[in-house]
């Protein structure tokens, strides 16, 4: 979906990344020159898939933006091993979500509690098996942003760009309706130092990063307000009953804690994203009655994406001996972090990160 760029190890390779699938910078070195170049992640093959043995998310249902792929193809095919009812993936690429809907789809993840661990499970970019799903006719003419589209019963695919929603908050809005978890992964960045990054690619930065997940944000809390209002006058009154809470997970980066070099756009419209996510665990609680909206937010660090196979054997060892852990995270373990937030009613303002330990080096 929407990318990102990732700075490597002592490397000043500019690249464009998901932003789901996050390495951090340790190089000090700026690139000479920007660049951007398309990037899916893939699943390494000697790590182990989660397993679901709950229905821990049964009855739920999941907006994702950045789901094609990295980090948020791994929440969606996790989601749906939880038991949630439907998961609904963004994207401004109808081929692209119709890929990672039919990777989903062939992996059997649609069948909750089953086991479908495979070495491709989860992260393995769906673009990278196949151009377009089989189960699928690439459109005649372009979709209009905001468009549905009914995948099977609990797969759905809407199409449009984050970066400017607000040229379709309607669709949005109404697309919103039904959801009870919202995870903002979309992110874009362009490797440069700031004196050289064009102030196009900066707002194109901030439009992606943090107002797409202003405004998807804000749709879901607007969605919740008018759901209240139909449902208010059914509603039976209680003042023992409490109704289960909606849930935006936003995701970040350690860049907006941690300095990097050639990164500046990027990290400040990540810092952004924690500013959001604790605004509104307050906002929503003061603001709204009888509407419960937790906000958490997840701050990964080294991330495994194909861009480690371009390290020498020395750059990796480095690099990994700079994570206590001394290994990097795997987006399925992103995953279980999303679970985690997605379920427990007492987690909100949740700044959780995963990084190894880097954050305490």
């Amino acid at each position: 979906m929407h990318q990102l760029r990732v700075l490597c190890l002592r490397r000043a390779t500019p690249a464009t990344r998901p932003s789901s699938v996050l390495l951090l910078s340790a190089h000090r070195t700026p690139p000479a020159k920007a660049q951007t170049r398309t990037f899916v992640s893939t699943f390494p093959k000697n790590a182990q898939s989660a397993t679901c043995t709950s229905n821990r998310l049964s009855g739920r249902t999941c907006m994702i933006t950045g789901g094609s792929s990295g980090i948020g193809y791994a929440i969606a095919e996790r989601f749906l091993r939880e038991g949630a009812s439907r998961v609904i993936l963004v994207g401004r690429s109808f081929d692209r979500l119709a890929a990672a809907a039919d990777t989903l789809l062939e992996t059997s993840t649609l069948t909750a509690g089953e086991d479908s661990s495979t070495d491709d499970v989860a992260t393995r970019a769906p673009e990278e098996d196949r151009q377009l799903g089989s189960r699928y006719t690439p459109p005649a003419e372009p979709l209009s942003p905001g468009s549905l589209i009914e995948s099977s019963e609990r797969l759905h695919l809407l199409v449009g760009d984050v970066s400017d929603a607000g040229s379709w908050d309607r669709e949005l809005e109404k697309a919103m309706q039904p959801v009870d978890i919202l995870i903002n992964a979309a992110g874009i960045s362009n490797s440069n130092i700031l004196p050289r990054t064009e102030p196009s690619d900066i707002s194109q930065v901030f439009r992606t990063n943090l107002e797409g997940a202003l405004l998807t944000s804000r749709a879901l809390v607007r969605a919740s307000i008018r759901s209240r209002v139909k449902t208010r006058s059914a509603a039976t009154p209680s003042t023992d009953a409490r109704p289960p809470s909606k849930c935006i997970i936003n995701v970040s980066s350690l860049l907006a804690l941690k300095a990097g070099t050639g990164a500046v756009p990027y990290a400040a419209s990540k810092a952004g994203v924690l500013g959001l996510t604790r605004s509104l665990a307050v906002e929503t609680a003061e603001s709204l009655k009888g509407v419960f909206i937790r906000s958490n937010v997840i701050v990964p660090g080294y991330i495994e994406t194909p861009m480690i196979a371009d390290f020498t054997d020395n750059q990796t060892s480095k690099l990994k001996d700079s994570i206590p852990l001394r290994r990097f995270g795997r987006p399925d373990e992103v995953a279980d972090a999303a679970v985690f937030l997605a379920q427990n009613e007492y987690a909100n303002n949740c700044v959780l990160n995963l990084d190894g330990g880097l954050s305490a080096v």
